[in-house]
């Protein structure tokens, strides 16, 4: 915006200079060759950037209709005049009117200033506005993609026109009602959400319901047809309640889906049955039984047609019930087996490391054993005289005083004892896993 006052005023600049007929005695004169130049390319850049400027610019009629096509208005006017004077540069320094001094090129910068103000005011008015009015934008954004214009064209028509006056309070300053004005249009926007839900999920349903009704299923089978109502019912009132909620309406249309099929075969089947003499009463219950047959044959091969036919049916689900249990149960057990395995393997191996430990303290034990034993040397020879009293005196004692070694002997057998313990436990633990 900066940049097109700024190029317009180079214009106007350059028409002053070119505009000039005489010069200063005692200078060159100018030819205006350069002059002309420099206003056709400053023309150019002022057309090039508002032609760039205003190609997304339809998004700014929302703010301010009228300023809007004041603003396009100009901009082809001007748009015009740039074409004559690219033709005819001669042009640019000409009279545009024979009732106005005005040249084309002041012509064109007036034009490029109508422009810039209208979309300076544009751009303001769109700043105010999407804070202003952001819920209502919002909704009407949400309306348009669940193309509630398609369902509903007169509503949303109305809607729209409610829309348009929110900003137009906003363009004429009036802050206040346009935010009263807004409470309204959502209270609307939301009503018009809901019916073009329900029209998108429940409609199709009720459709099919009516066609059904059409097809006497209503008093062929009246408690299944009251309750597909009773699923519609419950899918508008969640509609009504939570439109966007749609994991919960489309299982809700699931159901109503279901009910509709069930009411449709249902109805079929009294259908026939009226439709038979007393005679195929007996045909017709010998092949539902015949049917049971097959399942409770096909469960654990048992024949039940020495019973009712209630009592058959409670017995399959029954069979069914337990069947499905042991399913349970087994998938279960081979999980627990698989747990097992792996606590098994945990126990080996650590029977492996106790069993290593083990034969590293037996290592160390037979090394104990012998740095204890001492060393033989001819010094140590007793003479047989004296031996009878030398060895009751030596078993005194040691009976009294163990030696060092004994001593280390003793903890490291304790010690082999602690280990083989733990291999024994680990060892019971491993066969009650693998029982």
């Amino acid at each position: 915006m900066n940049y097109g006052k700024q190029a317009a005023g180079l214009l106007v600049l350059a028409a002053l200079l070119g505009g000039c007929s005489s010069t200063p005695e005692g200078e060159p004169r100018e030819d205006g060759t350069f002059t002309a130049e420099n206003v056709l390319q400053a023309a150019e850049h002022t057309h090039h950037y508002w032609r760039e400027k205003l190609i997304n610019a339809e998004t700014l009629r929302l703010y301010a209709p009228d300023k809007y096509i004041t603003m396009m208005e100009s901009w082809l006017r001007a748009d015009s005049l740039y074409r004559d004077i690219e033709m005819s540069p001669e042009l640019a320094k000409q009279s545009y009117s024979l009732f106005s001094s005005e040249t084309y090129l002041d012509r064109f910068n007036a034009e490029i200033s109508v422009v810039d103000h209208n979309y300076q005011e544009l751009e303001y008015l769109q700043r105010v506005a999407n804070d202003v009015l952001a819920p209502a934008m919002t909704q009407m954004d949400y309306l348009m993609s669940i193309d509630a214009g398609e369902h509903y064209h007169s509503e949303f028509a109305r809607l729209d026109r409610f829309y348009a006056a929110l900003f137009s309070e906003v363009a004429k300053g009036d802050i206040s009602k346009a935010k009263d004005e807004q409470k309204e249009f959502l209270s609307r926007a939301r009503s018009l959400e809901v019916r073009v839900i329900k029209r998108i999920y429940i409609a199709p349903q009720e459709q099919t319901l009516r066609e059904l009704r059409r097809q006497d299923v209503r008093y062929l089978a009246p408690i299944s047809y009251a309750k597909v109502e009773s699923e519609i019912n419950v899918g508008k009132a969640l509609i009504d309640k939570s439109p966007r909620e749609f994991d919960a309406i489309g299982e809700v249309v699931k159901r109503i889906k279901f009910e509709l099929a069930h009411a449709e075969h249902m109805a079929a089947e009294v259908k026939a049955l009226r439709d038979r003499s007393r005679d195929e009463y007996e045909a017709y219950l010998l092949d539902v039984e015949a049917q049971m047959l097959a399942i409770s044959q096909a469960l654990n091969d048992t024949d039940l047609r020495d019973r009712p036919l209630s009592v058959q049916a409670e017995t399959i689900r029954q069979e069914v019930a337990l069947a499905r249990q042991v399913s349970d149960l087994t998938e279960k057990l081979g999980s627990k087996k698989a747990n097992t395995e792996d606590q098994l393997a945990t126990l080996q191996a650590l029977i492996r490391q106790q069993n290593e430990k083990i034969a590293d303290l037996q290592s160390q034990l037979s090394a104990v054993v012998v740095d204890a034993a001492p060393a033989v040397t001819p010094t140590d020879i007793v003479p047989a005289e004296v031996l009878p009293s030398v060895i009751p005196a030596a078993v005194s004692h040691n009976v009294a005083s163990p030696n060092t070694s004994t001593a280390a002997v003793s903890t490291d057998s304790t010690e082999v004892n602690a280990a083989d313990e733990v291999v024994e436990s680990d060892s019971q633990a491993v066969q009650a896993a693998t029982n």
